[in-house]
């Protein structure tokens, strides 16, 4: 009981299944590695827009300056008009420093917050940069107070005469200035990020989640239909509403199903035809077997008491048990090649008027015996067909000694060869004996069928031959009149002759 309730359990869909959380988990990390790439990202394009617009204001600042103050004269430092630089940056704009240059970027002289100085020599290339292209967005230069770090600045050639005496470099954001205005826009962004961030995170989050939801929904649905399908319910199948990409496994599962338990409905029924031919042939082996036994214990026993009309009596009937056990073996062996296609057609064009002559008279002496005669009607010009003679022969055979068996004194059996349809020639067998009875007729051409209950007959004859007609890709069709006869037809084509 307990483990139905377990089953049924196990075979209903879950809500939220382990492959659900499994996703999700993976989505939310990436989604959050995402968010940390996209904030730090922010954070920089920000402080390297205020940069940028900060450099660009003040552009023209070491310009502006020396339209004023001229800090050199003829190659020596002017020093009052480095204390009036002094005076106008602690009153104007107390965040720059400012540094006076030389012709190869000698530091001469400087204005500072404070007295930290570590570099003699500023890089005159982004110095140059800065002065020839004014189209760059931004552009940093060294930071004498901080080596190995790059700073926004302004510069401004300082000429005399149309000579260059030096540069004035002024730095756009002192060192203290920096780490208040970080600290602040730092603050500011980071917050206005953070709360960015986690707004998206959060829709793309409940958007995502609620996606693998549907998604592992339907897969919870053909997952169910799978594990039923394993326990056993072979009638399962998956419903297909949409023919997105999960709904196209769910069709091909379906087909799958339906081919597996068509192959398991096919397998019972060949189990079940196993079963009852080795039943079938277990009690036809066990007649002559008991026959040849039973005479030949009794040519054992009164071998000396024991007539000699009796011994031939005896001895003919263990030949003919003998030869009928021979042909329902030969017959079981060449139905299995037959069924399992052991046997590949030779295919061959020949005159099958001729083939039809020789079985005809070969068989007028059986018939003459029991006074049934057998007649031919062959149309005149038939065409050459294109079949395997052996195995053409083995079939007319098997339905001449079928129509023999099955006729008494004075029938008659006729065989006619025509070609009544272009590109075919059809072949007809026909009998005036007993007939089939019509509930047999449906039946007559299964392994070991014997719906009339002749006691020679193997039941193997006639599924001999719609094997055989199968490999030739034709069709044997039966009409019959239980009393009145019956007729056999099938068609071989005819040869292409280049």
């Amino acid at each position: 009981m307990s483990t139905n309730k377990n089953n049924r359990e196990t075979d209903r869909p879950r809500v939220f299944s382990r492959l659900f959380w499994q996703v999700s988990a993976i989505f939310l990390s990436v989604l959050g590695v995402f968010a940390a790439i996209a904030l730090y990202i922010s954070v920089q394009a920000a402080s390297n827009y205020s940069e940028e617009v900060n450099q660009k204001l003040n552009r023209e600042l070491a310009s502006n300056m020396l339209d004023v103050i001229t800090p050199m004269v003829k190659d020596s430092i002017n020093e009052e008009a480095l204390a009036d630089i002094m005076h106008s940056m602690m009153v104007i704009n107390p965040t720059v420093e400012v540094y006076l240059l030389d012709k190869e970027g000698t530091i001469l002289s400087y204005v500072v917050p404070e007295k930290d100085v570590k570099l003699e020599k500023v890089s005159l290339v982004p110095i140059r940069n800065f002065l020839n292209d004014r189209k760059q967005s931004v552009i940093y230069g060294n930071d004498p107070r901080n080596p190995g770090e790059s700073k926004i600045f302004s510069a401004a050639r300082i000429t005399e005469d149309d000579q260059l005496l030096g540069y004035l470099y002024i730095v756009l954001a002192s060192q203290e200035y920096i780490s208040a205005s970080h600290l602040v826009i730092g603050s500011y962004i980071l917050g206005l990020s953070i709360r960015s961030v986690v707004v998206i995170l959060i829709v793309t989050a409940f958007m995502g989640l609620v996606a693998f939801w549907f998604l592992t929904k339907k897969l919870n649905v053909i997952t169910s239909g799978i594990q039923k399908f394993r326990s056993g319910q072979y009638n399962t199948r998956i419903p297909v509403k949409d023919k997105n990409e999960l709904d196209k496994i769910g069709l091909v599962f379906n087909e799958m199903a339906e081919t597996i338990e068509k192959n398991i409905e096919e397998l019972k029924g060949v189990d079940t035809l196993r079963k009852e031919l080795i039943s079938n042939v277990s009690h036809d082996l066990r007649t002559p077997v008991a026959s040849i036994q039973g005479y030949a214990e009794t040519l054992l026993l009164k071998k000396d008491d024991i007539l000699k009309e009796d011994r031939e009596r005896y001895l003919k009937t263990i030949v003919k048990s003998s030869e009928r056990l021979k042909k329902l073996v030969s017959e079981l062996f060449e139905l299995s090649k037959l069924e399992s296609n052991q046997i590949k057609p030779e295919m061959e064009t020949f005159v099958i008027a001729e083939l039809i002559y020789d079985i005809a008279n070969k068989y007028r002496i059986i018939s003459q015996k029991k006074g049934v005669s057998i007649n031919t009607v062959l149309s005149k010009d038939l065409p050459l067909v294109e079949a395997d003679i052996s195995l053409l022969e083995r079939a007319l055979q098997n339905l001449i000694d079928n129509a023999i068996k099955f006729c008494e004194e004075g029938d008659t059996i006729n065989i006619e060869v025509n070609t009544e349809e272009v590109g075919k020639v059809s072949v007809q067998i026909s009998d005036s004996g007993q007939g089939i009875k019509q509930e047999d007729i449906p039946h007559i051409f299964e392994r070991y069928y014997k719906g009339r209950e002749h006691t020679e007959s193997t039941g193997l004859g006639l599924a001999i031959v719609k094997k055989i007609m199968e490999l030739h890709h034709s069709d044997i069709k039966v009409f019959s009149q239980f009393g009145k006869g019956t007729t056999f037809s099938f068609h071989l084509p005819v040869a292409q002759i280049a």
